[in-house]
């Protein structure tokens, strides 16, 4: 080809330039008028590709809609591959994104639901864009976007080749995985580019494009929080660009009709979603007035948000935690036992080990489930309550057995996200028989009377079903997409192989509880048969044999009846423990603990230890017995990390929180000298706003003669049993009067080679209220010690 005519057509000028195409203005002498051509040229000629993609534009050309660029024709010449288009004056959208920013909600959605008509009506011809982006679109000099440069576009029923083509960053994530093409690419792509009409900006951005491709793949995309969107357009947004092709809009047309559902607020659609917001929300009222709703949601949404951040999570979980001083026990309890034994690093005595051996997300799960059990207690309903936890948890156990020999599982961190998800799975069930027992006995008496699904039972009774308020429980819980999407149920049939890490997720939750309701419901003589069917259901999804489901049942068994002996539930007294020991042949759920637990003698604290007067339920009363034995486990915990490749955050932890249990403490605090400046700086610790009391630690080592000058200069553990006497409160620096209030402390500094590197502070309220025995002492010193020969591993 030359530059300066193509076949007929006269070149005018360049309008723009790809990586394989350039497109010009050129003059069409025939019919006389401007046309926009593009030409198409491939570093290795291939005639089979050239006449492939002649046959795909003579399928645009037949494509006739006012928010389309019409192809007049196609052609080859010099080996390449020219298509002609209507010159359509304007701009492109990039253009105008990159010249005016972000638009408004309402303009935004219009200007998509326009593309969504032209690409619906592809759709419905068989072809597929396969590279919608807001330089493929146009916005002519009347404001009407138009669609274009269907160049790379394909056939509906050529959807597999093989091959990468389009722009990574508007790629949908099965496109990229597998490879897999069909109208929801376009659905995903047309979500993108709203996502960058309302917020001015790409929504995968990068110059590494495997990264950009990585980040399509594995994160999901959320408006940031400097954007304001209304919610129901956002929720449109999220489903458009679920990354699961499963959960995202089914075609073009349907993400058309949510937008106009949407830009016509009185449509009934809209009006049914508000309907059921109203619904959702009367509802979350109700659970609002029984006490323990408000503290078992702020206790998940608090582990919830530590789940998010990149930065402390691990102190911050450890704290969440140690506030309650029967979850710490359980936890450590269920982390000592046989179903995480495994995981190695010996005896574990406190949660910050339990996070470095067992990982942050299995030690979350755990203290998620024992809180949800924890605050499900009602006498009035309590048997059936026992039913519905205990089945949700051996669903999560079951998931999290399956996911952990699955080769396609990618990692630890999925496993315990299967855990998870078949957790919450049922849990608009499960809160319902809890918060509304009057309305879950008229949804089973209407199941049976009428013969209606659960499902339509639920919305009758509640306005809405369980599916629906368990995911609107969980959203204002905090938890992730990922655990909310798989809380949505699979449809009837055959279930599709899945195709990602989210697919992974919803159908092991699903059927995890679909063999849940098996094991619930079905008589001896029927459960190979009832097996099966769910096996044939999920075939193409978890492909188990026999023998596979058999194994997961019997170590899944084994592991739930340990759970239950450690949360002091007796199966044996419950319906679904009774059948869960029928199925393993009476080998469990007797109500005693099936397998040794392995726990440390003392390491864990017993379930009725007393508070302190004044503590105001964040410290622990002193017991010598205990305080001996969760020092001696603290100090075998330390020497377990020490041997290992630690980071030295995680050993000063431990002995923090190990002084913390043992002694009853208010608060301990870390602070660590500046080597550079010189200045004792507080950094992390345990206890009520030990983070904020932290930053009130800052002085100049060795600059005033005061208590902890004293200590630190001289390298000895000072006690101070009360800050107001008078013999005492001259020694007691103003920064310290100022920030904190406790009458009572003792400083054990961190010297090495005479120089303090480190300190640790320790706390109460009231004076005299610290005593230190000398076993007690003694072994103190011994964590500080470690804490020492941390540092100096650490630092070489």
């Amino acid at each position: 080809m030359t530059t300066s005519q193509i076949g007929r057509f006269q070149i005018k000028k360049e309008l723009g330039r790809g990586a394989q195409s350039v497109v010009y203005l050129a003059w069409d002498p025939h019919l006389e008028r401007d046309i926009a051509i593009k030409t198409l040229h491939f570093s290795t000629p291939d005639p089979e590709q050239n006449r492939r993609l002649l046959e795909e534009a003579r399928a645009v050309g037949r494509l006739r809609h006012p928010n389309l660029v019409p192809v007049f024709e196609a052609g080859e010449e010099g080996g390449d591959i020219f298509l002609v288009f209507e010159y359509v004056p304007g701009s492109t959208l990039t253009r105008l994104i990159a010249e005016k920013g972000a638009m408004s909600a309402p303009k935004a959605a219009a200007l998509i639901r326009a593309v969504l008509d032209a690409v619906a009506h592809a759709h419905e011809a068989g072809v597929i864009h396969r590279d919608l982006k807001p330089s493929n679109i146009l916005v002519d000099d009347k404001g009407t976007p138009r669609v274009m440069d269907f160049g790379i576009a394909m056939r509906a029923d050529a959807a597999r080749d093989g091959s990468l083509s389009g722009t990574p960053a508007y790629m949908a994530p099965e496109y990229i995985t597998e490879r897999n093409v069909s109208p929801r690419v376009d659905v995903f792509a047309a979500g993108l580019i709203l996502f960058e009409l309302l917020t001015g900006f790409r929504a995968f951005q990068g110059v590494d494009l495997n990264r950009v491709m990585e980040r399509i793949c594995h994160d999901d995309l959320r408006l940031p929080d400097s954007v304001t969107v209304d919610e129901r357009l956002a929720d449109i947004l999220y489903r458009a660009t679920a990354r699961n092709p499963g959960d995202r809009y089914e075609s073009a047309a349907a993400f058309r009709q949510a937008l106009d559902a949407y830009l016509s607020p009185e449509s009934e659609a809209a009006a049914a979603a508000d309907a059921k917001q109203s619904t959702l929300d009367f509802l979350l009222r109700r659970m609002r007035h029984k006490s323990d709703f408000p503290a078992l949601s702020e206790s998940v949404s608090a582990i919830n948000k530590i789940a998010d951040s990149e930065k402390e999570s691990v102190a911050k979980l450890s704290s969440t935690i140690l506030k309650d001083f029967s979850l710490t026990n359980k936890i450590l309890r269920l982390v000592n036992s046989a179903a995480y034994r495994t995981a190695g690093g010996g005896n574990i005595s406190t949660v910050s080990r339990a996070v470095i051996v067992l990982g942050f997300d299995a030690v979350r799960n755990i203290a998620v489930t024992v809180l949800l059990f924890e605050h499900l207690q009602n006498k009035a309903n309590a048997q059936q309550l026992k039913e519905e936890f205990l089945r949700a948890n051996l669903a999560a156990i079951i998931a999290r057995d399956i996911a952990h020999h699955r080769p396609e599982v990618a990692g630890h961190k999925e496993v315990e996200q299967a855990f998870i998800c078949a957790m919450f799975h049922n849990l608009g069930r499960l809160l319902t028989q809890y918060y509304f027992p009057e309305e879950s006995d008229e949804i089973k008496k209407s199941m049976q009377q009428q013969g209606i699904s659960e499902e339509a039972a639920s919305i009758k009774v509640l306005g809405l079903s369980y599916e629906e308020l368990g995911i609107g429980v969980a959203r204002n819980w905090g938890f992730p997409n990922l655990i909310v999407g798989s809380m949505r149920s699979l449809p009837p049939g055959s279930v599709r192989r899945p195709s990602a890490a989210e697919d992974r997720l919803r159908v092991l939750s699903a059927y995890s509880n679909e063999i849940c309701n098996v094991i619930a419901a079905t008589p001896p003589e029927k459960r190979q048969s009832e097996l099966r069917k769910v096996a044939a259901r999920f075939a193409a999804g978890i492909d188990l044999d026999d023998k596979a489901v058999k194994e997961t049942l019997e170590r899944s068994f084994i592991q739930v009846a340990e759970f239950a002996s450690i949360i002091r539930l007796n199966l044996q007294q419950t319906m679904f423990g009774r059948q869960i020991r029928a199925w393993s042949g009476g080998t469990v759920g007797n109500g005693e603990t099936v397998t040794e637990l392995g726990t440390l003698p003392g390491a864990v604290l017993a379930d009725n230890a007393v508070l302190p007067d004044g503590d105001g339920g964040d410290g622990q009363a002193y017991n010598a017995a205990n305080a001996q034995a969760i020092l001696t486990a603290g100090i075998q915990d330390i020497s377990n990390t020490l041997v290992e490749d630690f980071k030295l955050n995680d050993v000063l932890r431990i002995i923090l929180e190990t002084m913390y249990r043992a002694m009853g403490f208010k608060r301990v605090i870390l602070s660590i000298k500046d080597a550079r400046t010189g200045m004792m700086q507080g950094r992390y610790g345990f206890g009520p706003d030990a983070t904020e009391v932290a930053k009130a630690f800052r002085f100049q080592v060795g600059k005033h003669p005061d208590i902890f000058q004293a200590a630190l200069s001289n390298g000895v553990d000072i006690l101070i049993t009360d800050t107001e006497d008078p013999k005492i409160a001259p020694r007691i620096p103003e920064w310290f009067h100022k920030a904190i209030s406790a009458r009572t402390f003792v400083i054990f500094p961190l010297n090495i080679r005479h120089n303090p590197v480190a300190m640790i502070y320790a706390d109460k309220d009231q004076a005299g209220d610290i005593v230190i025995p000398e076993k007690e002492l003694s072994l103190l010193r011994t964590l500080r010690n470690q804490a020492v020969l941390a540092i100096k591993q650490s630092v070489g």
